[in-house]
Protein backbone atom coordinates (compact mmCIF):
# COMPACT_ATOMS: atom_id res chain seq x y z
CA UNK A 1 0.00 0.00 0.00
CA UNK A 2 1.02 3.22 -1.17
CA UNK A 3 1.35 5.97 2.00
CA UNK A 4 -0.97 8.60 -0.10
CA UNK A 5 -3.73 5.92 -0.19
CA UNK A 6 -3.87 5.65 3.74
CA UNK A 7 -4.16 9.50 4.12
CA UNK A 8 -7.54 9.54 3.96
CA UNK A 9 -10.93 8.42 1.54
CA UNK A 10 -10.54 10.04 -1.78
CA UNK A 11 -12.37 12.88 -2.34
CA UNK A 12 -15.38 12.53 -4.66
CA UNK A 13 -15.67 15.38 -7.72
CA UNK A 14 -17.38 18.56 -7.02
CA UNK A 15 -20.99 17.63 -6.96
CA UNK A 16 -23.82 19.22 -9.12
CA UNK A 17 -26.24 21.49 -8.00
CA UNK A 18 -28.39 18.73 -6.25
CA UNK A 19 -32.03 20.77 -7.64
CA UNK A 20 -31.97 22.73 -10.39
CA UNK A 21 -34.94 24.54 -10.69
CA UNK A 22 -36.83 23.63 -14.05
CA UNK A 23 -37.39 25.90 -16.61
CA UNK A 24 -41.50 27.62 -16.50
CA UNK A 25 -41.74 25.80 -19.95
CA UNK A 26 -40.08 22.46 -18.45
CA UNK A 27 -43.12 22.55 -15.67
CA UNK A 28 -45.81 23.59 -17.88
CA UNK A 29 -44.67 20.29 -20.22
CA UNK A 30 -44.49 18.03 -17.05
CA UNK A 31 -47.83 19.17 -15.55
CA UNK A 32 -49.98 18.55 -18.75
CA UNK A 33 -48.22 15.35 -19.55
CA UNK A 34 -48.91 13.91 -15.66
CA UNK A 35 -52.40 15.25 -16.34
CA UNK A 36 -52.72 13.40 -19.56
CA UNK A 37 -51.52 10.45 -18.12
CA UNK A 38 -53.50 10.59 -15.11
CA UNK A 39 -56.70 10.91 -17.31
CA UNK A 40 -56.27 8.20 -19.68
CA UNK A 41 -55.55 5.71 -16.78
CA UNK A 42 -58.03 6.86 -14.94
CA UNK A 43 -60.74 6.68 -17.70
CA UNK A 44 -59.53 3.31 -18.27
CA UNK A 45 -60.09 2.10 -14.80
CA UNK A 46 -63.36 3.62 -14.74
CA UNK A 47 -64.35 2.36 -17.88
CA UNK A 48 -62.99 -1.66 -16.31
CA UNK A 49 -65.06 -0.55 -13.13
CA UNK A 50 -68.44 0.36 -15.27
CA UNK A 51 -67.46 -3.06 -17.11
CA UNK A 52 -67.38 -5.79 -14.13
CA UNK A 53 -70.54 -3.85 -12.36
CA UNK A 54 -72.04 -4.50 -15.27
CA UNK A 55 -71.12 -8.11 -15.44
CA UNK A 56 -71.70 -8.37 -11.64
CA UNK A 57 -75.02 -7.77 -12.16
CA UNK A 58 -76.76 -9.17 -15.11
CA UNK A 59 -74.56 -12.47 -14.34
CA UNK A 60 -75.93 -12.88 -10.76
CA UNK A 61 -74.80 -12.92 -7.44
CA UNK A 62 -71.77 -15.71 -8.15
CA UNK A 63 -70.53 -13.56 -10.53
CA UNK A 64 -70.09 -10.37 -8.10
CA UNK A 65 -68.81 -12.80 -5.39
CA UNK A 66 -66.19 -14.09 -7.60
CA UNK A 67 -64.86 -10.77 -8.84
CA UNK A 68 -65.64 -9.03 -5.51
CA UNK A 69 -62.49 -9.89 -3.42
CA UNK A 70 -60.38 -8.98 -6.22
CA UNK A 71 -61.26 -5.54 -7.06
CA UNK A 72 -62.20 -5.01 -3.22
CA UNK A 73 -58.41 -6.01 -2.68
CA UNK A 74 -56.88 -3.73 -5.69
CA UNK A 75 -58.88 -0.74 -4.73
CA UNK A 76 -57.02 -1.15 -1.48
CA UNK A 77 -53.59 -1.86 -2.20
CA UNK A 78 -53.76 1.10 -4.67
CA UNK A 79 -55.34 3.38 -2.17
CA UNK A 80 -52.17 2.97 0.18
CA UNK A 81 -49.35 3.12 -2.42
CA UNK A 82 -51.89 6.46 -3.09
CA UNK A 83 -50.94 7.62 0.50
CA UNK A 84 -47.52 6.69 0.34
CA UNK A 85 -47.15 8.65 -3.04
CA UNK A 86 -49.07 11.53 -0.75
CA UNK A 87 -46.77 11.12 2.09
CA UNK A 88 -43.29 11.06 -0.02
CA UNK A 89 -44.29 14.10 -2.19
CA UNK A 90 -45.37 16.29 1.02
CA UNK A 91 -42.62 15.37 3.17
CA UNK A 92 -40.42 16.21 0.19
CA UNK A 93 -38.62 13.03 -0.23
CA UNK A 94 -38.79 13.65 -4.11
CA UNK A 95 -36.78 17.10 -3.62
CA UNK A 96 -33.38 15.99 -3.99
CA UNK A 97 -33.05 12.78 -6.16
CA UNK A 98 -29.18 13.23 -6.28
CA UNK A 99 -28.19 13.40 -2.53
CA UNK A 100 -28.35 9.90 -1.96
CA UNK A 101 -26.58 8.90 -4.72
CA UNK A 102 -23.65 11.17 -3.46
CA UNK A 103 -24.28 10.13 0.24
CA UNK A 104 -24.12 6.47 -0.91
CA UNK A 105 -20.60 7.35 -2.51
CA UNK A 106 -19.24 9.26 0.19
CA UNK A 107 -19.85 6.43 2.43
CA UNK A 108 -18.41 3.81 0.50
CA UNK A 109 -15.22 5.81 0.32
CA UNK A 110 -15.18 6.05 4.05
CA UNK A 111 -15.72 1.98 3.96
CA UNK A 112 -12.97 1.59 1.92
CA UNK A 113 -11.00 3.68 3.61
CA UNK A 114 -11.20 1.84 6.89
CA UNK A 115 -10.68 -1.41 5.19
CA UNK A 116 -7.52 -0.17 3.72
CA UNK A 117 -6.18 0.64 7.14
CA UNK A 118 -7.20 -2.32 8.67
CA UNK A 119 -5.42 -4.56 5.85
CA UNK A 120 -2.03 -2.00 6.44
CA UNK A 121 -2.22 -2.72 10.21
CA UNK A 122 -2.45 -5.88 10.04
CA UNK A 123 0.23 -6.39 7.07
CA UNK A 124 2.44 -3.34 8.60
Amino acid sequence: MSATHLKGPRPLPPAPDAYAEPSPRARVFLWMFSVAMILTAGSAFVLKLIEFFATATRSGSDALASFLIPVLNYLIVAAGFFCLFLWAYFSGQFRDVEGPKLRMLEMQSEIDHQEALREAATHG
